[in-house]
């Protein structure tokens, strides 16, 4: 994407070196750096450390950032704006188009603390009109030494060029089981078995697991209608020894070991490492996929049993033991797919896509508090979940989860980044125009 036609200290981005950042990313890797400078034919040592240099102050203007820096007795400027695959460099003392001065590769050095520095925090394309101070999308707030930048509250979603997007090549349904034969219902007995659905915000750290379903063993009052206590949680089948299970409460138990097996998160020690991190992700995604498809098989026993609760774990290392009464929440299960729609609006210098999902034609009222990967629920009816039919579903509603199912794009990258996402997921679901 096109530069915009500024001129800084003088100079215009013309003039500006340009550094390649790391492909699909803001990443600038100090192993790319230094032979660059050496190509230069730069009038320094390269690989200098920049420890006599020390930045004093950082400060973020129309979508430029300027480091104050100072090196010995001098002092300088050097600025820096982030373009879709390269860093534009200048300085107020040295630098242009074919040399990278001495300030600017020392300043890029001193940003680089593990090898690499990624300027994603400082890329907003578009959103600064020249001319303006302020920007229609994004807050920048002063604060000493530096400075913070954030989207508006009405821009939350906005989409940059790069943007990791979901997949929308291919949607394949996962076939959902049904019962064919009448169910076995198990003798209810003072201590019984019931089944909870594991459920923690996958937006955080801690929480480290996919939203699947474990059984529980309980003790029931009196006349056999509600729970008294929680006696455990059932992690193997021989926590169930001496309880009386029907048929498909024995399937079920074992789709739900299956379950946790793949249910944990992995997280990667080397994320500095991209294939490490590739690694990583890759497992991620089959274990999300084929705990999908056992959310399939297990729906329809679940619908059969008379004792089934939601609980919000804030991670797997709470899924042990004994349930808690009060994290025990009576949840119920209903066989009706949710049918994703889009609304595209044109709101002037940007457009706006925004998520809907309906069962059976009545529009769900979603609640990004009470959000699972594979179900959705409505806000006011949130003990009532929904099994979502296919990958892309999921991913999809996950997605726009997170940015209060709307996104926005500035017109002036939607037709090369954004437009074919757009066609992409009209081939599968209808979008609407606004």
């Amino acid at each position: 994407m096109k530069a915009k036609s500024i001129t800084i200290a003088g100079k215009p981005l013309s003039r500006f070196y340009q550094l390649p950042l790391e492909k699909g990313s803001r990443v600038l890797r100090l192993a790319v750096l230094d032979p660059i400078a050496i190509g230069s034919h730069c009038r320094f040592s390269v690989g200098e450390k920049p420890g006599p240099l020390a930045i004093t102050s950082l400060s973020f203007d129309q979508g430029l950032l300027t480091v104050h820096v100072k090196l010995e007795r001098e002092e300088a400027r050097v600025y820096l704006l982030v373009a879709y695959d390269k860093l534009l460099v200048s300085c107020s003392v040295d630098t242009d188009e074919s040399y990278l001065g001495r300030y600017a590769y020392l300043t890029l050095r001193a940003m680089m603390r593990n090898g690499y520095c990624d300027f994603q925090e400082y890329y907003w394309p578009a959103c600064f009109a020249l001319g303006n101070k302020r920007s229609k999308y994004v807050d920048v707030v002063k604060k000493p030494g530096g400075f913070t930048i954030t989207l508006k509250k009405k821009f939350s979603g906005l989409l940059r060029p790069g943007d990791d997007l979901p997949d929308v090549t291919e949607r394949t349904v996962v076939p959902r089981e049904r019962l064919l034969n009448r169910p076995v219902t198990a003798r209810l007995a003072p201590v019984n078995i019931g089944y909870c659905f594991a459920n923690t915000d996958l937006q955080h750290f801690h929480s480290n697991h996919y939203p699947f379903v474990i059984p529980y063993v309980f003790a029931a009052t009196a006349y056999l209608k509600t729970v008294k206590s929680f006696k455990r949680f059932v992690l193997n089948p021989h926590d169930v020894d001496g309880i009386s299970l029907s048929p498909q409460q024995e399937e079920l138990n074992s789709i739900c070991f299956a379950m946790k097996e793949i249910a944990v998160i992995r997280f990667n020690a080397n994320a500095h490492l991209p294939e490490k991190v590739a690694e990583t992700h890759t497992l991620n995604e089959a274990n999300q996929l084929a705990l999908f498809k056992l959310w399939n098989k297990a729906l329809p026993l679940l619908m059969q049993q008379r004792f089934t609760h939601y609980c919000y774990t804030y991670g797997l290392r709470n899924v042990t033991g004994k349930p808690v009464m009060r994290d025990m929440k009576m949840v119920e299960f209903a066989m009706e797919v949710p049918v994703l729609s889009f609304v595209l609006k044109d709101e002037g210098d940007y457009y706006e896509l925004e998520l809907k999902l309906k069962v059976k034609g009545k529009l769900l009222h979603l609640n990004t508090d009470q959000l699972s990967l594979f179900l959705v629920c409505d806000s006011a009816k949130p003990y009532l979940w929904y099994l979502l039919e296919a990958e892309m579903d999921y991913k999809l509603v996950w997605f726009f989860s997170k940015v209060n199912f709307k996104v926005q794009v500035i017109k002036g990258y939607y037709r090369e980044f954004f437009e074919g996402f757009v066609e992409g997921v009209g081939r599968w679901y209808e979008v609407k125009r606004g």
